[in-house]
């Protein structure tokens, strides 16, 4: 018997494409992290007029080919300096990068392709057209975060731009990985709430503290920590080093990607379940109203790569919604709410596991579903005794 395999695509699957209308200017800054965009617009407001005029941009914005030529027509190719901060890596905006290259290399203007997660990727600086030294002093001080860093980032990129002078900056120590107390001061904590440095150094918080104060109100001892990226070993050997001290009965991780690194991940360090956490990057309006929820972005990022280190999905805690638009940018600052159902969801997961993880293994009584797809005719499920 052949099956006709037949797919229903749409213009939802793929972001539509869309003008951004911005005008050129003399430094151009792009990111997927709103906390980058966020410091950014921070590091600007505090320079001196007359202030170099900044376009900022999230690339999420810019996912459908078409954008990304309407926004190059428009905005790049007039402007004086890009700077493009990748999370994940060329393949996640390939197309953008390297028509945007070939844009810089045409035009003679200074271009520098970062990565965002902490890993070098040779192939961004080969996109590149600034110096292999301005490179890695953009990506060090993009990579320490934080308003005073990026600002001097940004009067880097100036400076290799023609616009200023060279002030020899260099990354204000901050640590890529830390604790924080989220309100308890417990140090035997019952749940463990991990979530990124570059969340914390933007100020973009609010789910993760609305989420704490669910797991505490549900009789959970909570403490939080961040991390810059769990693929850097210092703040891996930092976050599994916690967890093994800690022994939480339950880890709630609102990191993306795969931490595992040699096979082994640092959130498995506690001997305890994991649940994955979602920040949607869309506003609840458009996850709400679309059959596949969330982006694809999203979906590789927090919960496919997630899932394959083992992890438990939960819920989308937080979505991004808009604040006031800062004049002279052409951006208007996207911030993550709390969404009330996902944090309660979440909360009442984590609740459930640690109880679990309570129990001693005989104590445990455990139900386990399995899919069942009989011939036509057969029995359409049954009970799987488990010792």
């Amino acid at each position: 018997m052949h099956l006709v395999v037949r797919e229903r695509r749409g213009l939802d699957e793929v972001e539509g494409a869309v003008e951004l209308g911005q005008a050129p200017a003399d430094l151009v800054f792009l990111s997927f992290a709103d906390s980058d965009l966020g410091a950014a617009s921070v590091a600007w407001q505090g320079f001196s007029a007359p202030r170099p005029s900044l376009r900022l941009a999230n690339l999420a914005k810019l996912a459908h080919p078409m954008s990304v030529d309407l926004y190059a027509e428009a905005t790049l190719t007039e402007s004086r300096c890009i700077v493009v901060r990748l999370l994940g890596g060329l393949d996640y905006w390939r197309y953008g990068a390297e028509e945007i290259s070939a844009l810089a290399r045409r035009e003679g203007i200074p271009l520098a392709l970062l990565p965002g997660d902490g890993r070098a990727d040779p192939r961004l600086s080969s996109l590149s057209t600034m110096p292999e030294a301005i490179l890695a002093r953009l990506d060090g001080l993009f990579s320490a975060g934080g308003p005073e860093n990026v600002a001097a980032a940004l009067r880097l990129a100036l400076h290799a731009g023609a616009l200023g002078p060279d002030d020899g900056a260099t990354p204000t120590p901050l640590p890529m990985a830390g604790e924080h107390g989220l309100g308890a001061e417990d140090t035997a904590p019952d749940a463990i709430l991990l979530f990124y440095r570059s969340h914390l150094l933007a100020g973009d918080i609010a789910p993760v503290l609305a989420l704490a104060a669910a797991l505490r109100a549900r009789g959970l001892r909570v403490r939080g920590l961040f991390a810059a990226s769990l693929k850097d070993a210092v703040c891996a050997g930092f976050v599994a080093e916690r967890l093994a001290a800690w022994k939480p009965r339950v880890v709630l991780n609102a990191t993306g990607f795969s931490a595992r690194q040699d096979g082994v991940s640092p959130l498995e360090a506690a001997g305890a379940p994991v649940l994955q956490l979602l920040l949607s990057s869309a506003p609840r309006a458009l996850w709400q109203g679309s059959t596949r929820g969330l982006s694809q972005t999203d979906l590789a990022m927090q919960v496919v790569l997630p899932e394959l280190d083992g992890r438990l999905l939960t819920a989308a805690i937080g979505f991004k919604a808009p604040t006031a638009e800062i004049e002279g940018l052409g951006y208007v600052p996207q911030l993550s709410q709390p969404d009330a159902g996902g944090v309660a969801l979440a909360a009442d997961r984590a609740l459930g596991w640690a109880r679990l993880s309570g129990l001693a293994r005989g104590e445990r009584r455990v139900a386990v579903l399995l899919s069942d797809y009989p011939a036509v005719g057969g029995q359409a499920g049954h009970a799987v005794g488990l010792d």
